[in-house]
């Protein structure tokens, strides 16, 4: 048991509250002297720090502490002088506090995560913050720390949550609304790389509502209106906008926008022109080379893609890795050559296949990106008894597991039920296992993993979709599909032949299961081409197929570049559009050319 603190103690405390530093140093120094009893040693400890001299009053504040482990004011002030000291990690290497159930543990708490601010400990500081908002939901400012601790960290999503609240609960902090705003945003953008659309605009929207004069939230949240297709939505945040004093240059991307969308080509191109693209060149570009092209202006528009896909690869790796990016891309098309080389006969009757009964009825929908894909997936989600699966790259989980097509020939069959496991387990994140139907897996570059679906669900029914190769990959390179071998028209047009490579090997070589929807066909005929397939598919007709503008507004956000002409009444206009590039496009001929004849295109 400690011994209680001198007579003159009170004395002490009065002149150390008073200021008189000196005479509470000059009794308790003594006193310690005398004595050393705890609270003797945290008054001098507090003392020393209040004189600038940390390292001595750690000292004192470390042997109250010690002797008197279970005073938390005693902890709570040796963990603050650590912190001031520059020797806050030796407070996260404390033990714990224990939960909050008073002022005083409460306080442990927060010094804890002061201290985990001080070292750079995000997680350390994120967790304390946590626990204070959680037993004081009302704490403002916890919520705000644990925001900022998790944006620290690039948690985007949990920090808008906290910032939110904490702005929610003091409104007139400016330095939290602030920081709400911009984690809103920061959520925003991680929910559109993950092409989750609905949650960025909702992201956005609350970043809107902190500050509506913002011309940055403003644009994203425009941006974001308009890729899920809510354009009178947009159209009112421009008049608010506007309302709220928003410069107009700010805003003439979202009119150029509308107007696109409104058909009024001239205008959105005059409006895009008035506008600054360094904000976002990727998308700058992007709609300057869709309104050149709509207007007719070839050499406009494949210019403004060339600088669309720069500014794709400077927005991944900096314009300082342009040569190593695209040194990596020829590289992985190059194995793709070398996988269609190995797929022949010869190899096929050595890839194991699985003999069991596939547990799903299911199909896969392939084909070169800008194939039709979207439209044709639109058209069978029609279709009551069709689910589509869009773009969630099962296969390519499954066909990690064996390695790869290359990996097929050394696979026990123990390997294989193992990787169909894995698909069906990621299968079931997205579908009901009551549903009985038929599913319909729809991520197009699968096409490259034939063997491995052949050898997982043999025979299982292919759907190919294909279009004239100069117009496919023409409209992917003026897409923002994504920059892998696309930073050029020559590198798009090899990987096509690297990709149809790997789908015609593998077609003649494995006896695939194939039905193929020509898009050329599809878009000037559809019942025609879809009763086929349907009936490949063994469903039942079913004339709301056919509706698929309607199907299309239902269906809710499409993830794909094509979300802005799924909901428009089919045209043929695209098919033969390659012919107005045919100048721009002369690199990429000699190899596009030989496939378009391949295919049975006379052109």
């Amino acid at each position: 048991m400690s011994a209680a603190p001198s007579a003159d103690f009170p004395e002490a405390l009065q002149a150390f509250q008073r200021g008189d530093l000196a005479r509470a140093r000059e009794l308790a120094e003594k006193a310690v002297e005398r004595d050393s009893s705890p609270a003797w040693q945290h008054m001098l400890g507090l003392i020393h720090c209040r004189l600038g001299n940390p390292a001595e009053g750690v000292r004192h504040l470390q042997a109250a502490a010690e002797a008197e482990p279970a005073n938390t004011g005693f902890q709570v002030m040796l963990a603050r002088a650590l912190v001031d000291s520059g020797r806050a990690r030796e407070v996260l290497a404390m033990p714990e506090p224990p939960p909050i159930t008073s002022p005083a543990t409460m306080a442990l708490w927060q010094v804890r995560g002061e201290a985990g601010e001080a070292a750079g400990d995000r997680a350390a500081a994120s967790i304390c913050w946590g626990r204070i908002a959680t037993a004081s939901p009302t704490d403002w400012r916890a919520l705000a720390n644990l925001g900022n601790a998790l944006a620290a960290q690039g948690r985007w999503v949990d920090a808008a949550e906290a910032l939110s609240e904490s702005s929610r609960l003091n409104p007139s902090e400016p330095a939290v609304r602030t920081a709400a705003s911009a984690a809103l945003i920061e959520a925003g953008r991680a929910y559109q790389g993950q092409l989750r659309f609905d949650e960025a605009e909702q992201a956005y929207r609350r970043a809107y509502e902190l500050d509506p004069a913002d011309p940055a939230t403003v644009h994203l949240l425009g941006v974001a209106l308009e890729r899920t297709n809510r354009l009178d939505a947009l159209a009112k945040l421009v008049a608010e906008a506007t309302a709220a004093g928003v410069a107009g240059e700010r805003l003439n991307y979202l009119r150029a926008l509308i107007a696109r969308r409104e058909g009024d080509l001239e205008s959105a191109h005059a409006l895009l022109l008035a506008s600054d693209p360094k904000d976002e060149p990727l998308r700058w570009h992007a709609l300057h080379a869709k309104i050149a092209d709509a207007l007719g202006n070839s050499a406009e528009a494949f210019d403004a893609a060339v600088a669309m896909n720069q500014a794709a690869v400077e927005q991944a790796v900096g314009s300082s890795g342009r040569e190593e990016w695209n040194r990596k891309a020829a590289s992985y098309r190059a194995d793709l050559h070398d996988l269609a080389r190995l797929i022949t006969r010869e190899w096929s009757s050595t890839v194991p296949r699985l003999e069991d009964l596939v547990p799903r009825r299911l199909t896969f929908l392939l084909g070169f990106p800008r194939s039709g894909t979207t439209l044709l997936d639109t058209f069978l989600m029609g279709h009551p008894e069709v689910e589509v699966l869009e773009e969630k790259q099962l296969v390519g989980r499954a066909a990690d597991v064996i390695g790869g097509s290359i990996g097929l020939p050394d696979a026990s069959m123990k390997l294989l039920r193992k990787a169909r496991k894995t698909y069906f387990d990621a299968l079931a994140e997205h579908v009901a296992d009551d549903f009985a139907g038929l599913v319909v897996d729809k991520f197009p570059l699968d096409m490259a993993a034939a063997p491995v679906i052949e050898a997982l669900f043999p025979r299982s029914p292919l759907i190919f979709a294909q279009r004239h190769p100069c117009d496919v990959v023409l409209s992917g390179f003026m897409q923002p599909i994504g920059v892998v071998n696309f930073s050029s028209i020559e590198d798009a047009a090899d990987y096509y032949d690297a990709m149809m490579s790997i789908w015609t090997a593998a077609r003649q070589a494995l006896d695939l299961n194939v039905h193929t929807v020509v898009y050329e066909e599809m878009v000037r005929d559809p019942e025609a081409v879809l009763r086929p397939l349907v009936k490949f598919l063994g469903l039942d007709w079913d004339d709301r197929i056919l509706d698929h503008r309607r199907t299309a507004k239902e269906r809710g956000t499409i993830a794909t570049p094509t979300y802005d002409q799924v909901t428009e009444p089919i045209s043929t206009r695209p098919s033969g559009r390659w012919k107005r590039y045919a100048k721009q496009m002369e690199p990429a001929l000699p190899v596009l050319l030989p496939w378009a004849e391949r295919l049975g295109y006379s052109d």
